[in-house]
């Protein structure tokens, strides 16, 4: 594959038809970029299915890792590929269950950069299939090492909650109690696109945007000392450290399905699905721990 300006990083594990919506999006709305597809070991034939479907695309490089990297190392798989082999200028992460929705994706990334160099990371706006709510930008930043230990202390203890089967009832008396909205959208997420100005935010993991200077300057993407979770922290506190700053853009928009891989792992079991996310929480809140100033 020859060089191109554009490479896009996909991170596949297990749900094949999403990913191959995600190529078929970016293949429609980015025909020039190049498409690096990372399989994190899928054991359920998927990817087969994906080297049937395009390993004569040549605008598609499939790669496969031999175990399962998590989000942070098999992402850095595809990052290390588009920069190194392919000499990409601006490199995408998306979620394989992330769809491209607009058709000037590439031209309003370039025109970003050029107005602001210092950018090292943009976002666009994150739009959930579940719920039309906007995952970009997000502004609860953990960035002290008091909230990081606040954090694992709180997740340990709903994990401890959770192995005694108690965290469920005592959730359920709680919104009762407190007649807590079920239908109200998580603190996490927006109600519209548009970005409170002066607030400090970082971007949604669903889909990075490294630009030439980011780069330049990082031969991956992402710290490989997690597996999933707390990405976007560690990235902040990366770019912050390289006087790099992060640029969300409305007018550049992503839809994601959400947590479609992670679902078919763990099937419907919503108890193992959290012990196994908060356990990854705890994990990622001590690398991130290495980043952050101690107040």
């Amino acid at each position: 594959m020859t060089a191109a300006k554009f490479g896009f990083v996909v991170l596949h594990y297990l749900a094949g038809d999403a990913t191959a919506d995600c190529i078929e999006s970016i293949k429609t709305h980015c025909p020039q970029a190049a498409i690096v597809v990372v399989d994190n070991n899928s054991a359920n034939g998927s990817y087969e299915e994906l080297q049937r479907k395009y390993g004569a695309d040549s605008t598609v490089t499939l790669l496969h890792n031999v175990v399962n990297e998590g989000f942070a190392r098999g992402n850095n798989t595809g990052y290390e590929y588009a920069r190194n082999r392919l000499h990409c200028d601006f490199i995408v992460t998306m979620n394989n269950d992330a769809t491209i929705a607009c058709d000037d994706f590439m031209e309003l990334c370039e025109e970003d950069f050029k107005a602001h160099s210092d950018v090292g990371v943009i976002g666009p706006d994150i739009v959930s299939g579940k719920n039309g709510s906007h995952s970009n930008p997000i502004y609860s930043i953990i960035d002290t090492r008091a909230e990081v230990d606040r954090q694992i202390r709180r997740f340990k203890v709903i994990l401890l909650l959770l192995h005694l089967h108690l965290f469920g009832p005592l959730t359920r008396l709680k919104a009762k109690l407190t007649h807590s909205d079920a239908n109200a959208l998580p603190e996490h997420v927006n109600a519209t696109a548009d970005a409170i100005t002066g607030k400090p935010y970082k971007l949604h993991g669903a889909c990075f945007v490294f630009t030439p200077a980011f780069v330049k300057q990082f031969s991956c993407a992402f710290d490989s000392g997690t597996f999933l979770y707390f990405e976007e922290d560690i990235l902040l506190m990366r770019c912050r450290a390289r006087h790099l700053t992060m640029w969300y853009d409305k007018r550049i928009r992503v839809d994601h399905m959400e947590d479609v891989s992670t679902d078919q792992m763990m099937r419907k079991d919503e108890r193992r699905k959290l012990i196994f996310t908060l356990h990854n929480y705890v994990r990622s809140l001590k690398v991130l721990k290495q980043y952050v100033n101690s107040k």
